[in-house]
Order: C-alpha cells, then sequence, then structure tokens
C-alpha cells in the first residue's frame, strides 16, 4: 500500500441501516421498471395467460414489497427517520445551485456554491422520490387489489404510468451522476462503503464537512486497521459462542 494511498482521509457518510435501505430500495424499483415495462408494452391481461407472465406479475409485487417495505421498516427502527425532511429545507445556496448548475455540468467550471450534506440536486430527486413514490405505491396497491374499477380505475392506472416515468427520468438522472460521471463517483463510492473522501467531501459538501470533520474522519490505514479488528472481534464472538 502507498504511502500516498494511506494519507487519503475519509469521513464517515452513512451508516449500516442507511445503506441497507437505500440499496433495498434500489434494488426493488429495478424490478419495478424491467417487470413494469413487460407489463405496460404487453397489457396486463396478456400476462395472465402464461406461466412467463405470471412470473413478471409476481416480480412486480415482489419489487412493490422491497420499494414500500424497506423505507418503512426504516422509518419505525431507525433513529433517523425524519432524515427525509431535509429534502424541504432550502436556502440561498440551494438557489446559487440551481443557477450554476447547468454550467457546472454541461460545460465545466467550479463555480458551485458550498452545499450540506445533500447538495440542491440530490434534495430535488429526494422530493421527486418522496411525492411521486407515494403516488406510484398507493396507486400500485389499488392497481393490485383492484380497489377501484370503471373511470376511477383508469385513473389510478394513469397516474401509476405518470409517476413511474417521472421517477425513472430522475432515476437515469441520478444513476448517470452517481455511477458514470466520474468527478461524482466519490458519491456512489461512500454509499457502499459508508465513507467519503474527505477532499470530495469538503469540495462538493462543504457546509456538512465543516460540522463533522473533527469527530468522523480517518486515513485509509485507519479504515483498515478498524476493519480487522472487527473481524477479529466477530471471530473471537464466536469462537465464544
Amino acid at each position: 500500500m502507498s504511502k500516498a494511498y494511506k494519507r487519503t482521509k475519509y469521513v464517515k457518510r452513512y451508516c449500516v441501516p442507511d445503506q441497507l435501505m437505500h440499496w433495498t430500495v434500489a434494488l426493488g424499483f429495478l424490478l419495478l421498471l424491467i417487470t413494469g415495462f413487460m407489463i405496460f408494452f404487453k397489457g396486463p391481461a396478456s400476462l395472465l395467460t402464461t406461466e412467463a407472465g405470471m412470473a413478471f406479475r409476481q416480480g412486480h409485487r415482489i419489487g412493490a414489497i422491497l420499494f414500500i417495505g424497506a423505507p418503512l421498516i426504516y422509518f419505525i427502527f431507525s433513529s433517523k427517520r425524519f432524515g427525509f425532511l431535509v429534502a424541504f429545507k432550502w436556502s440561498k445556496y440551494d438557489l446559487g445551485w440551481l443557477k450554476a448548475a447547468p454550467k457546472h455540468y454541461f460545460v465545466g467550471g467550479e463555480g458551485m456554491p458550498p452545499q450540506d450534506k445533500y447538495n440542491t440536486g440530490q434534495k430535488l430527486y429526494y422530493l421527486v422520490v418522496l411525492v411521486f413514490g407515494f403516488l406510484l405505491a398507493i396507486t400500485g396497491l389499488a392497481l393490485w387489489h383492484d380497489w377501484f374499477t370503471g373511470p376511477l380505475g383508469v385513473w389510478m392506472l394513469v397516474i401509476h404510468d405518470i409517476s413511474a416515468l417521472i421517477i425513472t427520468i430522475f432515476f437515469g438522472i441520478h444513476l448517470h451522476l452517481t455511477v458514470f460521471h466520474a468527478r461524482e463517483r466519490a458519491s456512489f463510492n461512500a454509499m457502499t462503503t459508508g465513507w467519503m473522501e474527505a477532499e470530495y467531501a469538503e469540495h462538493h459538501h462543504k457546509l456538512w464537512f465543516d460540522k463533522v470533520k473533527y469527530d468522523q474522519m480517518i486515513t485509509c490505514g485507519e479504515r483498515k486497521m478498524r476493519k480487522i479488528r472487527q473481524e477479529n472481534q466477530n471471530q473471537n464472538n464466536t469462537f465464544q459462542a
């Protein structure tokens, strides 16, 4: 391991419940997206006549359980259950971000205002997921259990499809910026490991970084030692049991 690698500093970004909830919702949405497209283009009736069609319908329902269940469990048991309210907290820095974002992402440049733990783009995405995810869940449950028929049932289907389309568009943007955008990859890494590079955090989330840098930052070498100590502790617990 190089000295430069050891000196890389990290700051704690997400805890395990945050990561589990995020990836469970993501998996559920991907299942909903894939099976939903099949149901949309083939038609619900045509999927009732074959085993493959029934499998897609069951897959769609499993995706719905993951998509709805994970946030509910998180809300019930997590001490940070009201963290979603951050999507509704806007300041002058968010307005500045909206003005500077087009040039920053499409042309380049560093003139972005300081951001908190979640930048304005993330807040917009969370807001979309909260509003249209709620509509998607309610209308989906109504369609699943045939709560409404006639014109009202048709409206449930229309709202369900529009909500799914809007979330899919924003999900595509989110996926591009976190996975495929080279300058934003650290955000994806943070969600997989729980730790974010301190340099990236200071640059992209300075308002939040200034609050936590003194008590949540460690070096890469310290991260490795913590992992080794945790593995040893788990082994000792296993032997004692």
